[in-house]
């Protein structure tokens, strides 16, 4: 009977131990190392690397994934310099833009990233901006908000998160330069 009472005590204590782990039900957005770009796979140089009718992809690089969230949108816009039929130049010319609505593992776990084409009469100083906008499953807290990077990975640009209670985001830009073929 001794025997019987003292494996119950352990038992006891067993669950007990178990019972109290802490889960951690926080949300917060994930923090970033920079955009990336690409053509043909390869990583491109933002200042010479990108030329007018090139296909270009952009990847927003997760640092650190987030937590619980549920549900996300990606908004991407890309403007630059494009050349009018009369010759005179347009800044500030909007020639693409993207929303994604997705779960949050982004279809695989996949940082979130498009593909486009640099309009042939485009020219000089372009810019990407980058809006993303995260439902919590958790209550939301703050964490790293980003910051602005260029680094010899090729990444680049400026990416900032903020939480609020039941959601969160991150908003961020990047310039690069269209160059003449």
């Amino acid at each position: 009977m001794r025997h019987y009472s003292l494996s119950l005590a352990v038992l006891g204590l067993l669950f007990t131990m178990v019972s109290c782990q802490k889960n951690d039900y926080s949300s917060y957005p994930p923090t970033w190392k920079g955009f990336q770009f690409t053509r043909n796979g390869q990583t491109v140089n933002t200042r010479t690397g990108i030329h007018a009718g090139d296909v270009i992809s952009v990847t927003a690089l997760q640092d650190e994934k987030g937590h619980l969230i549920n549900a996300c949108t990606y908004n991407w816009s890309v403007k630059a310099t494009i050349q009018k039929e009369d010759g005179t130049y347009k800044e500030d010319s909007v020639f693409y833009t993207r929303t994604l609505q997705t779960n949050y593992d982004y279809y695989g776990a996949k940082d979130p990233s498009i593909e486009f084409t640099i309009p042939t009469n485009a020219l000089g100083r372009a810019t990407l901006s980058f809006n993303a906008e995260f439902n919590y499953s958790g209550n939301g807290i703050q964490v790293s908000d980003g910051g602005t990077y260029e680094g010899a990975t090729g990444t680049s640009g400026n990416i900032h998160s903020y939480s609020g209670t039941i959601s969160g985001g991150s908003k961020g830009s990047v310039t690069f330069t269209i160059n003449e073929r």
